[in-house]
């Protein structure tokens, strides 16, 4: 990933986060690729729905998990990719995770058009056995998508994958991480 070694990738349900966290990593001769969603697996009673408010401490939780595995990875010489819905809204908690980090890292955020998300999100579940769980109503799919509409001073990292298949992302993800276009920010937020 020239120079990065660790990549936050996120966006709304079905931006393409899993698919195209696979092939960045792919690149790189040492790498690994951790999907955050595999951390939800884990909780065996009491899972509040993510999108719902009372989710708040089980989401910086999660987050949290995530993000301790791959700051471990990366900092161990692994190129690695953390794709997850790991909002701007959680950079404190991203932040106070990367005080462990020795290794430079990069954020981008998928975000097709909504309608792309909830075609692609409703999609997955029918096509694979892996993707039988994944979110497939509509209305938590808006309303998380509706978080990522407009990122402020993050809106530079942001790639719209409406009409970008998963290998094209995954260049132009490579081409703005070696241009030092995605950058994790130290200041926003």
């Amino acid at each position: 990933m020239d120079g990065v070694n660790l990549l936050i990738l996120t966006g709304p349900p079905g931006a393409g986060k899993s698919t195209v966290g696979k092939l960045v990593a792919a690149n790189s001769p040492m790498s690994a690729c951790i999907n955050s969603d595999w951390f939800w697996t884990t909780i065996v009673n009491g899972q509040i729905p993510p999108w719902e408010r009372a989710a708040k401490s089980q989401n910086e939780t999660m987050i949290r998990s995530a993000m301790a595995a791959g700051v471990r990875m990366a900092n161990a010489g692994f190129a690695t990719v953390l794709d997850g819905i790991i909002g701007p809204w959680f950079f404190d908690t991203v932040r106070e995770e990367l005080a462990y980090c020795r290794v430079a890292v990069a954020y981008a955020v998928l975000r097709p058009d909504v309608d792309t998300c909830i075609a692609r999100a409703q999609g997955r579940a029918l096509e694979s056995e892996e993707h039988r769980e994944s979110l497939t109503d509509e209305d938590p799919i808006r309303q998380m998508w509706n978080l990522f509409s407009d990122l402020g001073p993050m809106e530079p990292h942001v790639i719209d994958t409406s009409d970008v298949d998963p290998e094209e992302t995954a260049l132009l993800i490579q081409e703005r991480i070696t241009d030092g276009l995605l950058r994790f920010p130290t200041d926003a937020f």
